[in-house]
């Protein structure tokens, strides 16, 4: 029951963005600036705070990176082995590249940090921070390859390949993270005031993040092929934090960095990848279809493992 009271607010918010847009408080275009402003100054600010605070040698452990990224490249090979035996019926090539990027793209820079900061706090968030840009890297890099798989337009998506790349290393939740974990790694600190400002910026990040993703959630666009949806929901949602758990238990790891890993891989599809199917000429039905049914059946599923893995102890 306490798991349910740390998860279930968070959305809660998230609803309340759905029906406050559907009242009009949300125009789309307060949706699309605020969604601008969280992205890049908002989350920014608060994991830079969070990670230049905490000691580096006591939070960040590579073993727990490298597994996460190896959860998620498992996870990937199953989808496309999936689309490879046509598992249930054969997909056309736009919804196959599109089923693989919805089955390990993940929603971590706003439902991911949300979760784990209410419900873990801020040892939670630390090590979130830490794990972050691995985890994006990695889901960014693959969805990339995912969409570029039976390409006939190979002109075309070498320039958008070159231009989502450039994306991930400019990503602000990365640059952000990188320079939170060297100001924890070499000691540094900021002035009072320049924390302080931070402080009152990043205030704004979650509750506003998770109104967006509220905002955004549409059933209007629902696939048709109901059989792989739900095959990308399960891989998404149970498979991919399924994976995480048990390789990171056998690797001795301790059960709260296995939550925050959990959480941060078993959040729902990532809303950038209905943008990401619209320019790479992907299923955009299916992908609106993903990003709404998983984030509705992750406020279940994430206390379900937070539930599971705190038995552990």
């Amino acid at each position: 029951m306490d798991i349910a009271l740390n998860i279930l607010p968070v959305f809660l918010v998230i609803f309340l963005g759905a029906g406050t847009k559907r009242l009009g408080f949300f125009p789309d275009v307060f949706v699309k600036a605020a969604n601008r402003l969280v992205y890049f100054i908002g989350i920014p600010a608060l994991l830079f705070i969070k990670l230049s605070r905490v000691p580096f040698h006591e939070t960040f452990d590579m073993n727990l990176a490298i597994i996460s990224c190896l959860s998620i490249f498992i996870v990937w090979l199953f989808s496309l082995l999936f689309v490879r035996i046509r598992l249930f019926s054969p997909l056309r090539p736009e919804s196959a590249r599109t089923f693989v990027q919805t089955t390990m793209h993940g929603n971590i820079g706003y439902i991911g940090f949300a979760v784990v900061f209410y419900a873990l706090g801020d040892d939670g968030l630390g090590i979130a921070g830490f794990l972050a840009p691995f985890i994006i890297l990695s889901q960014n890099i693959l969805s990339v390859l995912s969409f570029n798989l039976h390409s006939g337009i190979k002109r075309k998506r070498l320039k958008l390949f070159i231009r989502i790349l450039k994306s991930i290393f400019f990503n602000p939740i990365i640059i952000s993270a990188l320079v939170g974990i060297s100001f924890s790694f070499f000691g540094l600190k900021l002035p009072n005031f320049l924390n302080r400002f931070l402080e009152i910026v990043s205030s704004m990040a979650l509750p506003m993040a998770l109104l967006i993703i509220g905002a955004s959630l549409s059933l209007s666009l629902m696939s048709k092929s109901l059989s792989w949806l739900f095959s990308s929901l399960a891989l998404k949602l149970f498979f991919l934090p399924g994976i995480v758990v048990v390789l990171l238990q056998n690797a001795g790891v301790q059960p709260f960095s296995i939550e925050v890993a959990a959480t941060l891989l078993g959040v729902p599809t990532a809303t950038v990848s209905v943008i990401m199917s619209s320019e790479m000429e992907g299923d955009v039905k299916f992908a609106s279809s993903a990003v709404t049914l998983s984030t509705l059946l992750s406020a279940i599923t994430l206390c379900f493992w937070t539930y599971l893995i705190g038995s552990f102890n």
